[in-house]
């Protein structure tokens, strides 16, 4: 029985541990292989094999968490890329999708994210809020504790406030970190009357409310054919950084319309989907230090072979994320599955697929000093898999291997149940 009087948490006997990029941590002999963790006061104090850590703590003053060297051990994934908060079912689009439909087509049908936006629009926010609250749930027990959270659905001034306010009080609620977004520039709307200009203008008159009323840590737009230009965009973004904002951009997923390479000149966080993208565009990136932020979850629910070029990001030294674009088209709410995609698709090693849902997404939300990686004094904010290796994470990828999931260092999923639902 776990102890909330104890002084924290010693997990042991790890299979396989994943620090991910560390600077801190060093063995104490050359040969050292760490096995176990200390967790004290929501922080990683300890790392080291399992017989040395017992030296040095009892285990009468720590709950203890046994893997039996049956169970991988990482950091909690960093889901940076998300649209957690909005209303409707979309699933009547598969089938339009299967008799060879594209995005765009089904959206000149009145699906898409017009579908979506009117569906949000009338939704009240107590109604957004309990959907959200059983999609936080779904992505807590599958092992992620950190997420970015997108506006995008509502498109007006009044509804993309009321889509921040909801994402704002769901941080204070949930055990997840909620990263805020405003990406009120998705698309323009089908029923605004102006042109992409005068929609860019109106977005760019919220922006001041949403810094003074701290509400959104960053800014996206959709860079792309069908979307917005190059020039709508960078004077969206110059606005947002003019306010204060840090720049996140949906860049080059239908066309290369050169958004990478705005992305790396504008000093953009991160440039997500590139499924378009070219060496150019990764070396630009790599030179700006713009995190790619790769989606296969994306092209393999729109049934496309075109998926974001791995080993281009990676061989040009550009910092690679994983992310599921969670949303009602890519309704994927498991990390994992996105690992699986990362190899399968993109030939990504299984230690390189999470890294990229780890490491590469805490660096995309400008976090991973303090979440991404197990490192000493990082925050504890750690997941647990019943499978013996983490190439057994991908091979085995048809289920759920998460067992426990630990958040600021308190246990919130234990035995595959959430235990703890409220921060």
């Amino acid at each position: 029985m776990l102890n909330a009087k104890k002084e924290g948490i010693i997990i042991c006997d790890i299979a396989e541990l994943f620090l991910g990029p560390i600077h801190k941590y060093e063995p104490v002999y050359a040969n050292e292989k760490p096995d176990a963790l200390v967790i004290k006061d929501g922080k990683i104090e300890s790392i080291g094999e399992t017989t040395r850590i017992f030296a040095d703590y009892s285990r009468n003053d720590y709950d203890i968490i046994n893997c039996n060297s049956r169970k991988i051990v990482c950091s909690g994934f960093v889901d940076s890329h998300t649209h957690l908060v909005f209303a409707g079912n979309r699933s009547h689009e598969l089938s339009m999708k299967i008799k060879g439909k594209s995005y765009l087509e089904i959206a000149k049908a009145g699906g898409g994210i017009n579908y979506t936006v009117k569906e949000t629009r009338n939704a009240s926010e107590e109604e957004l809020s309990r959907l959200a609250i059983q999609r936080l749930d779904q992505m807590l027990l599958h092992g992620t504790t950190t997420i970015e959270a997108k506006t995008g659905y509502g498109l007006t001034p009044e509804s993309e406030m009321k889509l921040l306010k909801v994402i704002n009080e769901l941080n204070n609620k949930h055990p997840i970190d909620i990263i805020p977004t405003f990406l009120g520039c998705h698309i323009k709307p089908e029923d605004f009357t102006g042109n992409n200009w005068d929609y860019v203008e109106l977005m760019i008159q919220l922006l001041p409310e949403i810094k003074r009323l701290n509400m959104a840590n960053f800014v996206d737009i959709w860079v792309d054919y069908g979307a917005f230009s190059i020039e709508e965009s960078t004077a969206f973004l110059t606005a947002a950084k003019e306010n204060g904002f840090d720049l996140r951009i949906h860049a080059d997923e239908m066309e290369n319309v050169g958004a990478a390479i705005m992305a790396a000149s504008m000093g953009a966080v991160s440039a997500d989907h590139l499924l378009k993208a070219e060496a150019i565009s990764a070396s630009a990136m790599a030179d700006a230090d713009v995190v790619a932020n790769l989606l296969p979850g994306t092209p393999f629910v729109l049934m496309s072979n075109n998926y974001a070029n791995f080993p281009m990001f990676r061989d040009a030294g550009v910092t690679v994320a994983l992310s599921t674009d969670f949303n009602p088209n890519c309704y994927i709410l498991n990390m994992q599955t996105v690992i699986a995609l990362g190899s399968f698709m993109m030939k990504m090693l299984p230690k390189e697929a999470l890294k990229a849902a780890t490491y590469g997404g805490a660096k995309s939300l400008k976090i991973e000093k303090e979440v991404g990686s197990l490192d000493l004094g990082m925050n504890a904010d750690i997941t647990i898999f019943d499978v013996p290796s983490i190439d057994s994470l991908v091979y085995q990828f048809d289920r759920n291997h998460v067992s426990d999931v630990i958040k600021d260092g308190n246990i919130v999923v234990k035995n595959k149940e959430i235990v703890k639902n409220t921060k």
